[in-house]
């Protein structure tokens, strides 16, 4: 099973892995992920450097691992969201493998950076981007979603080796 965004917080919620809470603000772009010790072993993650990027757009987050639980459940975190060391929150955990057969992130692995990339380049979409955003955000993400070892590399990666796993 792949859970992807809401069934990873459905699921991490249920599990009693930790807190799934509203961010202070959404978390929106193309953004570095970094692997974690587990991760490194990780086989859905094997072909991607350290960091990788992904897409985000979320309102919600997992913090504050109950480490016990985790351990008891043998689920290991595999991926954290990036470095904010200016910022005194929490990290939000990226992605979990929870048992062999389950894998989640809290990311969309299948989305597609050279659609993506159409989109934002519609005056429509620029517009709400640099509108919420700002200008320097929305260059910045098109600038990554053109670039194939971003986000078309994670899409290449991630899902198509879950499913050979199967």
């Amino acid at each position: 099973m792949l859970l992807i965004c809401h069934s990873f917080q459905l699921v991490s919620r249920h599990l009693g892995l930790g807190e799934v809470s509203r961010r202070k603000s959404t978390s929106f772009g193309v953004l570095p992920v970094h692997i974690t010790a587990a991760g490194l072993a990780e086989p859905v993650l094997q072909g991607l450097p350290e960091p990788f990027y992904i897409v985000d757009s979320r309102d919600y987050q997992l913090t504050n691992l109950d480490m016990n639980r985790l351990e008891e459940l043998g689920a290991e975190v595999v991926c954290l969201e990036k470095e904010r060391p200016h910022v005194p929150l929490a990290r939000a955990i990226m992605a979990i493998r929870f048992t062999p057969e389950v894998f989640g992130s809290q990311f969309h692995p299948e989305a597609d950076g050279e659609g993506m990339l159409r989109y934002m380049l519609t005056d429509e979409r620029k517009q709400q981007v640099v509108t919420t955003y700002g200008e320097a955000k929305y260059e910045e993400m098109v600038h990554l979603l053109a670039d194939p070892d971003t986000i078309e590399r994670t899409e290449s990666v991630i899902v198509p080796t879950f499913c050979a796993a199967l």
